[in-house]
């Protein structure tokens, strides 16, 4: 029975040992954690309905560097509204922008990325333009680990909308 007892031992040894190793590849240590407050993602919706009225939607990010980050903007221009063509305008923190055709009762997808130069294209903000078109839609944002939300758009969130009598944060149209 000796022997008994000394495989039992050596074999729970090893049991814990494996144990310890699969913890550590599959990330239940507390060193290789992931930190809930790291948020990266967010989004936000844009209404132009007459009852709702909306102005703009918005996205950006900062950072102890230049971070990077890609934005998807989903809009369709709604006749039901009183839409009519127009485009959808996606101006930058530095005012510069860049029109998109959108004809009535249709719906456009675009992906940009940002980020990298302060104060020029770390934040994008998504309007109508003053177009005749009416939008719903929303846009997303993806950021580099470490990015901060822009404090130009809002100091708690990534992204944003500005209501109905607002005033957007990179300003009109």
């Amino acid at each position: 029975m000796p022997g008994l007892k000394k495989d039992v031992v050596w074999f729970s040894s090893l049991a814990l040992a494996g144990l310890l190793l699969a913890s550590l590849l599959i990330g239940l240590w507390p060193g290789t954690r992931v930190r809930a407050d790291l948020k990266r993602a967010d989004f936000a919706l844009l209404d132009q309905e007459p009852t709702v009225g909306d102005v703009s939607v918005q996205c950006g990010t900062t950072g102890p560097l230049p971070d990077g980050f890609v934005i998807h903007i989903t809009m369709t221009n709604r006749s039901d509204l009183g839409g009519t063509d127009g485009f959808v305008r996606t101006k930058y923190h530095d005012g510069d922008f860049v029109d998109y055709s959108i004809p009535v009762n249709t719906t456009i997808q675009i992906s940009l990325v940002g980020g990298g130069t302060p104060g020029v294209d770390d934040g994008v903000q998504v309007t109508n333009g003053g177009s005749g078109a009416r939008l719903t839609g929303q846009a997303s944002i993806l950021a580099q680990g470490g990015s901060t939300p822009l404090p130009a758009i809002s100091p708690t969130s990534f992204c944003t909308t500005t209501s109905s009598g607002g005033t957007p944060p990179f300003g009109l149209p």
